[in-house]
């Protein structure tokens, strides 16, 4: 090899390294909950992604969003279609909204809309069919029912920034995932749905991903890689700083089992006055068809030892 190519070499490698080091290193502190604006998101989820795009560079302009709904009320992906040109597989199971998000979508042809249940047995599998790109950028999780089961077993794909739902009424330090069946479903009223932010911490932990926000309305919590942290200059990501439960945020239920009531009616304690008797109306099985899906509350992840 000629001296000419050692220097090449030398050079490219050099750059490779400055590249390396800009992308990763230590940053002061960024203010996230600043950043929080609301373009089609729900509680300031398109403002944080934003800002966290500043901080760390996309490749492959992709996102992810299942429970999509129609695809514009608080959407997670549409301003990144939209506005910047990303492609993207939305998923809904309900097939009214997937109408309104393949209208919604018409003119993008870059967003592919599915209508279909998404599941632990099936989201890969689903993601290698509609040509996800192992290095997606953003994957939006929001199905009420089976968030951490779903995002448990993605592994041969890793997103830079993860925005998963999480259940308010659960602070921490309590461990709380809904037990798993694969027709789990909210009944649209009650606390049983998803995982508390104590849960998502230590999985997204176990995953290899750091949190960094919960938005202010207590919804939603957003995770990044960890070789991405150190950007945000986060002294304390720990559950009991970062959680959040809607506190004074108009139209967020309030007759929960959360700080200040935050929450929606606990499934197993609320009751109600009906032909004389008291009932609980939420203690009841979920039922889908002939199928019986029996509530229970489990406390994931069990204790084992995490990544440092």
């Amino acid at each position: 090899m000629s001296w000419k190519v050692r220097v090449v070499f030398v050079v490219m490698a050099a750059a490779i390294a400055v590249l390396a080091y800009l992308q990763l290193r230590p940053g002061p502190p960024v203010d996230l909950r600043a950043a929080e604006r609301n373009y089609f998101s729900q509680s300031g989820e398109d403002g944080v992604t934003h800002k966290l795009f500043e901080l760390i560079k996309p490749t492959s302009h992709y996102v992810v969003d299942f429970g999509c709904s129609d695809g514009v009320v608080n959407s997670n992906s549409r301003q990144w279609i939209i506005n910047d040109g990303w492609s993207g597989l939305l998923m809904d199971g309900n097939h009214d909204l997937i109408q309104q998000a393949k209208a919604a979508f018409k003119d993008y042809p870059k967003a592919k809309i599915l209508e279909t249940f998404v599941y632990p047995g099936n989201v890969e599998t689903l993601f290698e069919q509609y040509g996800v790109p192992k290095d997606l950028d953003l994957l939006s999780i929001d199905i009420d029912s089976n968030d951490y089961y779903v995002w448990k077993v993605i592994h041969n794909y890793r997103p830079k920034v993860v925005i998963i739902e999480f259940n308010s009424a659960f602070p921490p330090p309590q461990k709380m995932v809904v037990q798993f069946h694969p027709m789990n479903y909210w009944d649209g009223d009650s606390d049983y749905f998803g995982a508390s932010i104590q849960s998502l911490y230590e999985l997204g932990k176990k995953k290899g991903y750091e949190l960094v926000h919960c938005s202010s309305m207590g919804i939603n919590l957003i995770f990044v890689e960890k070789k991405y942290f150190a950007r945000l200059g986060i002294k304390d990501n720990s559950p009991a700083t970062m959680y959040r439960w809607g506190k004074g945020v108009p139209g967020m239920p309030n007759f929960g089992r959360g700080p200040d009531g935050a929450g929606h009616r606990p499934w197993d304690v609320y009751e109600i006055e009906q032909n004389g008797q008291r009932i609980k109306p939420y203690a009841a099985d979920l039922t889908w068809d002939h199928i019986r899906i029996p509530r229970k509350l489990v406390p994931l992840p069990y204790n084992e030892p995490q990544a440092p």
